[in-house]
Parts: C-alpha cells; sequence; structure tokens
C-alpha cells in the first residue's frame, strides 16, 4: 500500500515527509484519502508534511476510489519524480525581525540522501540496474516536454522512413572526415545511427557521452552503411535535452532567516587561511549582518585529507586525519550555538571516493562536540530548509565536464553546474575522473528541480540564476596550492553567500 501511496504523489509531482506518509497509512482507505486530499487543492506546498494533513482532516473525504492500475514504486525513499512544474508556497508576509530565536525543532529536512540506502556490491546486475535507473527517470523528464510526449522506441523509429520522435543515451560520438557529426545512441530496444551534417547549427549543441536527449528528425535509409543493423539512420530537426522547465518559479519561505554557504574549509592544509576564518567567525559572532542567520551549508572538502594527491604530506600542516577533524570541530565549536552547520563530505574526506558519498562515520561524528548543532548528510544531498528546496553537491564531476565541454574552465564554475541542470545529472560522463558507484538508484539525477543548487571543489566563487534555479559556487578556504599554480589556476577564497530564504537575496561576504 505504501508503494501506491507513493505512486500517486509521484505522478502529482509532490514531496511528501516519511512522517506524513505514515499518517496516510493509517487511514481506513489511504489510497482513497490521499486522492481527495489532492483533489481538493490548487496549490501544494513542494514538501507535505503530517501539519499540512492535521490542518485539513475534518473536510476530507474518504469515500473509496477504484486504483487498480497503479504499479507500485520500489524506491525506499522519498524523492518523488516526473513534473517539471513545483508547486509554490504562498507569497510570505512575515516581517523581519532584529535578532530571530531558533526554535528547538531544526526547519531542515533531508529529501535524499545516499546514507544508509546504500545497495552497491560492484557486480555487473548492479552496472546494469544502475544505467537502466539512469535511463529510464531521465527519458520520463525529457518526455515531459510537449514535443516529445509522441516519442517511440528506437526499434519502432527504424520500421520506416519519415518523421521520429526517440529517446536515447549517448554511447559514441564522432566526426567524419567531411566534417560531419556522428552520434549513436540508445534506449532498451536498440541503437541508431545518427548524422548531423556540416554547417548544421546542431553541431554547436554540447553533447557528451552517457547524457540522455531527445531528437526530433528523419529517418532515412543509410546508403552508405555496409552493416545490416545501421540500414537506418536519423538526420535531426532538433534536440530536446532535459533541461529545467522555463516556467520554473523560485518557491519562498514564510521564514525570514538567512543560510550561508561554504566550502572546501580544508582543515589540516598548510594553505589554510587561518586568518580570514577567523574574521569570518568574528563576524558570526559581532556583526549585526549575521544576525538572521539560522542555517550554514558547508558544501565539502571539510578537511585535506592524507593521500589525496603525490607528495601531499609536504604541504600539510596536521598530518593525522583524525586530528584533522578533531581541530575542524574545534573551530566549529566557535560557532554561535543557534546556527545549525550541515555539512557533506567532497573528495578529501574520509568516505568512499566514489559518488553518491554517504555521510561521515561515527568515529568521526564523535570528534564533534555533542552538544553542537551539526547535521551531517551525503554528497549529494536533496534537502529542504524552511520549505525552501536545495540540492547540495560537492561538484568533483566539473573535472570531466571542463574536460568534455569547450566552453567551460576552472574559472567558470558556474557554466558547468548550468550544464548540469540542462542534462538534469550532476555527473553525466560515466567513467571519467569521477568514480561513481553503481546504485540501484541513480542519486545525481536532478529531480526535483532544487530553488538553490550549490557546489565547491573548484575553490571559485560566483552566485547566478537559470531558469529560475539559484546556482551558488561556494568558495574555499584555501590559498593557492602548488598543484594550482602549475595550472595557473588562481582561486578566489574566504568568500561566503549569504541567501534570505523568504525574499531570495543573495549577498556575498568577503573575509580576505
Amino acid at each position: 500500500m505504501k508503494e501506491e501511496v507513493l505512486k500517486i504523489l509521484t505522478d502529482h509531482g509532490t514531496l511528501i515527509e516519511p512522517e506524513a506518509v505514515n499518517y496516510i497509512l493509517s487511514q481506513r482507505d489511504p489510497r482513497a484519502f490521499i486522492r481527495d486530499f489532492l483533489e481538493d487543492r490548487s496549490a501544494l506546498p513542494l514538501v507535505l508534511t503530517l501539519k499540512d494533513f492535521r490542518m485539513t482532516e475534518s473536510v476530507l473525504s474518504y469515500e473509496p476510489h477504484l486504483d487498480e492500475n497503479n504499479s507500485p514504486n520500489s524506491s525506499n525513499s522519498f524523492p518523488l519524480e516526473e513534473k517539471e512544474t513545483q508547486t509554490l508556497l504562498p507569497e510570505p508576509t512575515v516581517e523581519r525581525t532584529a535578532r530571530p530565536q531558533k526554535s528547538d525543532k531544526s526547519g531542515v529536512v533531508v529529501i535524499t540522501d545516499i546514507t544508509g540506502n546504500s545497495t552497491c556490491e560492484s557486480k555487473i546486475e548492479n552496472f546494469a540496474r544502475y544505467f537502466k535507473d539512469r535511463y529510464v527517470s531521465l527519458s520520463r523528464i525529457v518526455r515531459q516536454w510537449q514535443r516529445m510526449k509522441a516519442s517511440t522506441s528506437i526499434a519502432n523509429a527504424t520500421k520506416r522512413e519519415g518523421e521520429v520522435r526517440v529517446i536515447g543515451m549517448i554511447n559514441d560520438i564522432g566526426q567524419t572526415k567531411n566534417g560531419h557529426t556522428t552520434l549513436t545512441i540508445e534506449d532498451d530496444t536498440g541503437s541508431i545511427f545518427v548524422l548531423i551534417p556540416k554547417g548544421n547549427p546542431m553541431q554547436n549543441i554540447s553533447i557528451i557521452k552517457d547524457e540522455v536527449i531527445g531528437i526530433i528528425g528523419q529517418m532515412k535509409k543509410n546508403k552508405g552503411s555496409r552493416n545490416k543493423n545501421d540500414s537506418m539512420m536519423l538526420i535531426p530537426d532538433e534536440i530536446v535535452k532535459p533541461d529545467i522547465p522555463v516556467n520554473k518559479s523560485p518557491t519562498r519561505s514564510a521564514s525570514d532567516v538567512d543560510v550561508l554557504f561554504l566550502s572546501d574549509i580544508h582543515v589540516g592544509s598548510s594553505h589554510f587561511l587561518r586568518e580570514e576564518w577567523g574574521r569570518f567567525i568574528d563576524w558570526l559572532i559581532e556583526s549585526p549582518e549575521a544576525s538572521n542567520v539560522q542555517y550554514m551549508v558547508i558544501a565539502g572538502d571539510l578537511v585535506d585529507g592524507i593521500g589525496i594527491y603525490p607528495n601531499q604530506k609536504d604541504e600539510l600542516d596536521i598530518d593525522d586525519l583524525m586530528e584533522q577533524y578533531a581541530e575542524l570541530g574545534r573551530m566549529l565549536e566557535l560557532v554561535p550555538p543557534h546556527i545549525e552547520m550541515i555539512m557533506q563530505p567532497g573528495n578529501h574526506d574520509a568516505v568512499r571516493p566514489a559518488e553518491p558519498q554517504p555521510a561521515l562515520d561515527d568515529e568521526i561524528k564523535e570528534l564533534f562536540n555533542s552538544e553542537s548543532n551539526i547535521r551531517f548528510i551525503g554528497n549529494p544531498c536533496f534537502m529542504t530548509i524552511e520549505g525552501v528546496s536545495i540540492l547540495a553537491y560537492h561538484g568533483r564531476s566539473v573535472d570531466d565536464l571542463i574536460g568534455d565541454v569547450p566552453e567551460l574552465t576552472y574559472q567558470t564554475p558556474i557554466l558547468a553546474m548550468r550544464e548540469m541542470l540542462k542534462r538534469r545529472h550532476l555527473a553525466p560522463i560515466y567513467g571519467g575522473k569521477t568514480p561513481i558507484a553503481p546504485e540501484d538508484k541513480d542519486y545525481l539525477i536532478i529531480n526535483p528541480v532544487p530553488d538553490i543548487f550549490v557546489t565547491g571543489h573548484v575553490h571559485g566563487s560566483g552566485v547566478d540564476t537559470y531558469r529560475g534555479v539559484k546556482m551558488i559556487s561556494a568558495s574555499a578556504w584555501q590559498s593557492q596550492t602548488p598543484f594550482q599554480l602549475m595550472h595557473n589556476f588562481h582561486p578566489d577564497p574566504a568568500k561566503v553567500v549569504s541567501v534570505n530564504l523568504r525574499t531570495g537575496v543573495h549577498k556575498t561576504y568577503d573575509f580576505s
């Protein structure tokens, strides 16, 4: 029954807290209960909570509805998918106060996180299930675009000449000696050869291996092929990416609070910016500008780690991993206690290198003050803070995107984030510098669409908006390293981005 209820909510494009699911299941007819609830409302918050049902339980209808065609959803988490639009909260009217008091109950709700949910055994079956889930999930998103609703399978598309609409995963990209671009795309029914003629504007579209796209085009006989399996080819008229809905509007919170975003502290490194960090802590404690801060998101690389790269020991002030975390714990004890800190790992932290990464182990958590207000999450993590959805991802896949998308550089991390949003995937390239664990479910798919998307890793700083999604490249707390100097990369450290959840206004504070 639980799976059927989640399926109904999935089709509606609605998220839900686990406590609210239990409440639904306690009703005499859970399916009828949730259908009546959804039918009676033209607007819903992004995440349904138990409070939403308690407020209206006296007016709901409990008459049963036939629902025999719902297929079960075996997901063990609550990232409900499929819809391209999100319901907005009413416009808030709460006035700003001088020093808001944090309630005992956290405003953070974790929606999707690998922590405690890993099923990966690195068997062949795991890889097969992983790629199937990736393809199915992304193809559903592509199919949400109106012009792709009539798409067919590749096997059906190759049966005749004429216009077709197909969705497939990029298996191969090539270039002919005459300057034509060639693609091979595949779905679970077969593959098809795609030819983009020289001079066609679609040659300028950035396409990378393993991403899922839709193609509208003309199916023709491939007279130049000697392979029976390539007897047909597709000449595209349009390429459709999963992308972010054009009409996506950000959710605003009724709570007038600020969230800080930072990353890459690299405690233990001889390049750690201790003075700049001290100025940041002083600002948190003393500045009136910080009085409204109630949350702080730290997007990975909390410490510098041990043995991450060759000769790293020559650049360490603290050469013991556990002592690095202990020092971080001592540093964070100075953060005002009303600020909830939300911390995820990165590629320098003591977790498995393959993404998605779980939260830090209990042994490390014990090094932090048990009384401190710290929440440990995985990488990536989709959560809501006071009703506003936030996708936090450390960002290692930027290394792969920069290698495959010509216009991207380490100086432009925001552009790399935009490419992730267009593809609706945090690490679309498989087999590159970013190791990916073959989980049964692809936790790197961007669905639902967040209001705020934050990454770190590249030690740059920037804020921009793409189709209603606020993108934040969080700054680092490490000066230029010899590796960065060798590659002529100049970091932009010691900056913190603040976002007010009621207004959506952001500010950048520079402590360098």
